[in-house]
């Protein structure tokens, strides 16, 4: 298994199969979806801006997370 990512907010465990990763790094505007057992990775630009106050960027990240879980599950089912 990989070691822990900077910002991991998430890390799904389907059933079977290998872990994914969501992760956001602050300021960064995208929240990354990563396998930890093969180079698939997904990112997602939140809209998020290095001027925006912690409270709007928590907001727009909030708003993609939804996304985010549909790859990681999306990627999980392609594995079996």
């Amino acid at each position: 298994m990989s070691s822990t990512p900077e910002g991991l907010i998430s890390r799904f465990q389907p059933t079977t199969g290998p872990a994914i990763d969501i992760a956001y790094v602050p300021h960064s505007g995208a929240l990354t979806i990563t396998c930890t057992a093969c180079p698939w990775h997904e990112h997602i630009d939140t809209g998020a801006l290095t001027t925006d106050p912690p409270e709007k960027e928590d907001l727009l990240v909030e708003r993609h997370l939804p996304d985010a879980y549909n790859y990681a599950q999306a990627h999980a089912a392609s594995q079996h």
